[in-house]
C-alpha cells in the first residue's frame, strides 16, 4: 500500500496499528478508502480556490467572472479567458486605439492593427502648429509609397466622406479602422531546402516541395515596427532596407549581432550551409524569378517566392538547411503545430523507433527494415525533426499488426515516396491490420493493399502528389490514395484535419470516413475543369467509391460513390452522384448543380431558390432565374491552389449563404472550426461598448495576397 494512503491510518496509536497487522489490516484497508474520499474533497475545496481568479478557474466559471463584472456574454467556442482578464484594462483605457487593437486580439483570437484615419488625413498646416506628417509625400520615399492603401500607410489622403462601416470609405475624421489577419504564421526550424530543378541546380527553394512558398513574418514584441508585430508576409522593400541597414551599420565588424529584424536564429528566417549559419551581412534581398545569380561572397534571398541562390563557384557542396514561417489559415494538414492531443503514445506492448538527427536511426527505411527484423511488433515510428526523407517504402503489415507512422509534435517532416506501398497479410476480418500516417506530408502517393483500417491524420497527400516550381500539380490526373488487389472488402479508410489528392476506392471498400478536411482534385497548368473526380472507383467516375462520410469538408471535384450515409457542412464545387439515395442525409451543405443525392435539408443553392420562390410567391422559377441563383450562392475561394497561403479559404465576396449557412452559423467547409462569422460579431458586440462617442468603425480583413479589383455587378441574394 502507497504511503499516500496511510496518512489516516498513521494517526492511529500505534497499539492500534499493531492490533490490526495481527488481524489483516483490515482496519487500514477501510481507512484507505476513506482517505480517497477526502483527497476528494480537499481537491475539490482547492479547486473552489482556484476558480476564484480568472487566470486559474476552471472554463466554465469564465462565464460567470465575466457576469460579475459586467461583461458580454460573447458566442464562440473559443475560450473568454483573455477579454475578461484584461475587461479592468480595457475599461481604464477606453476608446484609446491601442486598447482597441488588444480588445479585437482578445475577442476575435486574430492579430490586429488600428488605424485612426483622422490621423491620415491632409489638412491645410497652422504655421503655429506644424503637422510635419501630414504634408505632400515624398515621391523618393520608396518604402513609404509601397506601404500605400495598407494596414500601414502613414501617407496623408484628403477626405471621404462614405461611412466606413460598410468597407466604402476610410479617411475621414470619425473613422476607425481595424485589421485583421485570418491567417496564421507556422515556423519551421532546419528543414531542409529543396534543391531547384535543372538548369538552376544552383538555387534552392525553401519549401520541401519546391513550389513557390512566400515567407511569412514570426511576430515580435516590444519596441519593433507595426509590420512585424503582425503574422503577414514579408514585404521585400522591407527585408532589403533591413539588410542594407544592418550592413552600413555593421559591415564586416567581427562583434555585429547575429540578427537584424527579419533575419537571424531568433528571427523570421534563416539560412544555416552544413553546420555554419550564414550571417545576415552575406544576405541580399533580390527577385529571383528568373533565378538571377547574387555578386561573389553573397546568398541571394526572395521573400515572395521562397527561393534563394548562389554566385558561381560558391554552391553549398553541404546539407543546406532553412528557418522560415509559412502562412495558412488553420491546422490543417501536416503541420508544426500543436498535435499534442493526438499524438500516439508509447507504453508496453508498443515500441517506439526514434528517426531523425542524433536518434537510433538517421534513414526512415532503417527503422522499417529493423522493425521487420524484431518480428514487426506494434510499434510508433517517430520522426524528430522537419527533414526530407526520400525513399521508396513498401510496408508489409503482419495479421493483426499496428503501426504508426508519424512525427514529434512541433515539426513536419516531409516524405518523398513514389509510392508508399502498404499490404496487410490478414486473411480474415479478425486478423484486419491497422496503419497510421499522422503529422507528415507525403509527396507522391499511398498505395494500399489487403484488409487494413487505413488512418490518416494531421497529414498531407500533396494533391497532384507533386508540385512544380510555379507551383502547379505535376502529376494532376493521379490519385492521392488507390487501392490495389482484390480483397477489398475489409479495407476502411478514416481521414481527419488531412489534406488529400483525389481518393480512388473501389465501391466494395467497407468505408471511407473524412472529417475536417480537404479532398483536392487539382487543376493542371491551363486547365479549367479537373481531369478526375476527387472521389470515385476509377479514373473516370464511371465506377463509384464506396459508403462515404464526410463532415466539415472542401472538395474540389467530382464524386461518385455508392451510398452517402452522411454529409454535412460540406462544400462541394462539382456535382456529387450518390447510387443510393434511399438512405443517407445531406444538411447544411452547398451542392453544385447536376448532383443526385438523398434527402437535402437545408443545403444551397436549394434553400435559396425556395426562399425565392416564397418571395415571388411562384412554384417555379425561370431556367435563367434558376441559374442566376445558383451563380450568386456559388462558393468563392481565396484560392484553390495548394501550396498557396490562403489555399481553400472563402474569399470576402463569397456569398453569406455559405459564409453563414453552417448548423453553428459558421462557414460550410473545412474551416468551419475557425468560427470566422462568430469572431466578427463578437467584436461588433465589444466595439459598442469600448469605442469612442462620435467614432464609426470599420473591420477590414487583410487578404494575401490582395484582391484582384473587378467590375462591379448586382448579386442576388435571399432574405
Amino acid at each position: 500500500m502507497s504511503p499516500a494512503s496511510d496518512r489516516l491510518y498513521n494517526l492511529l496509536p500505534a497499539i492500534y496499528r499493531i492490533r490490526d497487522e495481527k488481524q489483516g489490516e483490515a482496519l487500514r484497508a477501510l481507512l484507505a478508502i476513506i482517505e480517497d474520499q477526502l483527497s476528494e474533497v480537499e481537491a475539490d475545496i482547492a479547486g473552489l480556490y482556484a476558480n476564484w481568479f480568472i487566470e486559474t478557474c476552471d472554463e466554465w466559471v469564465v462565464s460567470y467572472i465575466g457576469d460579475l463584472l459586467g461583461v458580454h456574454d460573447l458566442t464562440t467556442a473559443f475560450s473568454q479567458r483573455a477579454y475578461i482578464a484584461n475587461t479592468l484594462f480595457y475599461r481604464r483605457r477606453k476608446g484609446t486605439a491601442h486598447v482597441l487593437s488588444i480588445l479585437a486580439r482578445d475577442v476575435t483570437g486574430w492579430s490586429a492593427h488600428v488605424v485612426e484615419f483622422f490621423e491620415r488625413l491632409q489638412t491645410t498646416q497652422y504655421l503655429n502648429h506644424r503637422r510635419l506628417f501630414n504634408t505632400t509625400p515624398d515621391l523618393r520615399g520608396v518604402d513609404a509609397l509601397n506601404l500605400l492603401d495598407t494596414p500601414f500607410d502613414n501617407l496623408p489622403h484628403t477626405v471621404d466622406v462614405r461611412h466606413i462601416y460598410n468597407r466604402r470609405g476610410k479617411h475621414n475624421i470619425p473613422n476607425i479602422g481595424i485589421f485583421l489577419w485570418r491567417l496564421q504564421n507556422y515556423p519551421l526550424l532546419n528543414a531542409i531546402a529543396r534543391q531547384a530543378e535543372p538548369p538552376h541546380g544552383y538555387g534552392y527553394h525553401f519549401s520541401s516541395l519546391g513550389n513557390p512558398a512566400p515567407l511569412f513574418n514570426e511576430p515580435s514584441e516590444g519596441d519593433v515596427p507595426d509590420e512585424q508585430l503582425v503574422p503577414g508576409p514579408i514585404r521585400p522593400l522591407d527585408f532589403y532596407f533591413d539588410l542594407k541597414t544592418y550592413q552600413e551599420q555593421f559591415g564586416a565588424a567581427s562583434n555585429s549581432p547575429e540578427n537584424s529584424r527579419y533575419y537571424g536564429p531568433q528571427r523570421s528566417l534563416q539560412i544555416t550551409r552544413g553546420d555554419t549559419p550564414i550571417p545576415p551581412r552575406d544576405v541580399m534581398c533580390k527577385n529571383l524569378s528568373d533565378w538571377a545569380r547574387p555578386p561573389a561572397g553573397k546568398v541571394a534571398v526572395d521573400v515572395v517566392r521562397g527561393r534563394i541562390t548562389f554566385p558561381a563557384g560558391e554552391e553549398p557542396s553541404e546539407r543546406l538547411a532553412v528557418s522560415y514561417s509559412y502562412g495558412f489559415s488553420a491546422d490543417i494538414g501536416g503541420g508544426p503545430y500543436n498535435r499534442q492531443e493526438r499524438i500516439a503514445e508509447v507504453s508496453q506492448p508498443v515500441q517506439e523507433y526514434s528517426v531523425g538527427s542524433g536518434k537510433t536511426y538517421a534513414i526512415l527505411s532503417d527503422a522499417i527494415d529493423d522493425w521487420v527484423t524484431s518480428g514487426q511488433p506494434p510499434a510508433v515510428i517517430r520522426i524528430y525533426d522537419s527533414a526530407t526523407y526520400d525513399d521508396k517504402l513498401v510496408i508489409n503489415l503482419p495479421k493483426g499488426g499496428w503501426l504508426v507512422l508519424d512525427c514529434e509534435n512541433g515539426e513536419r517532416p516531409t516524405l518523398v515516396s513514389a509510392p508508399l506501398r502498404v499490404k496487410s497479410a490478414a486473411a480474415s476480418e479478425a486478423e484486419t491490420a491497422a496503419f497510421t500516417i499522422s503529422g507528415l506530408v507525403v509527396e507522391g502517393n499511398l498505395e494500399v493493399e489487403g484488409k487494413l483500417n487505413l488512418t490518416i491524420v494531421d497529414s498531407t497527400l500533396v494533391p497532384g502528389q507533386a508540385l512544380d516550381e510555379d507551383g502547379y500539380p505535376k502529376y494532376a490526373g493521379k490519385p492521392s490514395l488507390m487501392v490495389s488487389g482484390t480483397d477489398v472488402v475489409d479495407l476502411n479508410v478514416v481521414i481527419a484535419r488531412s489534406i488529400v489528392g483525389p481518393l480512388e476506392l473501389p465501391e466494395e471498400c467497407r468505408g471511407l470516413v473524412v472529417t475536417d478536411s480537404i479532398i483536392d482534385a487539382p487543376l493542371a497548368s491551363g486547365a479549367t475543369d479537373p481531369s478526375r473526380p476527387a472521389i470515385a472507383g476509377d479514373a473516370t467516375g464511371s465506377d463509384p467509391g464506396p459508403v462515404t462520410t464526410l463532415e466539415r469538408v472542401t472538395v474540389f471535384g467530382g464524386v461518385h460513390v455508392k451510398k452517402l450515409s452522411r454529409v454535412s457542412e460540406v462544400i462541394f464545387t462539382h456535382p456529387i452522384v450518390a447510387d443510393q439515395h434511399q438512405v443517407g442525409c445531406v444538411r447544411f451543405s452547398s451542392i453544385a448543380a447536376g448532383s443526385s443525392t438523398p434527402h437535402r435539408f437545408r443545403c444551397q443553392p436549394d434553400l435559396a431558390i425556395k426562399e425565392h420562390k416564397k418571395q415571388l410567391g411562384s412554384l417555379s422559377l425561370l431556367p435563367a432565374e434558376q441559374a442566376q441563383i445558383e451563380m450568386c450562392v456559388r462558393p468563392q475561394f481565396t484560392s484553390i491552389r495548394y501550396g498557396a497561403p490562403t489555399y481553400a479559404q472563402l474569399s470576402e465576396s463569397c456569398a453569406e449563404e455559405i459564409k453563414i449557412g453552417a448548423e453553428n452559423g459558421s462557414e460550410m467547409g473545412v474551416f468551419n472550426m475557425l468560427q470566422q462569422p462568430q469572431r466578427l460579431a463578437n467584436l461588433r458586440i465589444v466595439l459598442e461598448e469600448y469605442l469612442r462617442f462620435g467614432l464609426e468603425a470599420g473591420i477590414f480583413l487583410v487578404t494575401y495576397p490582395p484582391p484582384v479589383p473587378t467590375p462591379d455587378r448586382r448579386h442576388w441574394r435571399a432574405r
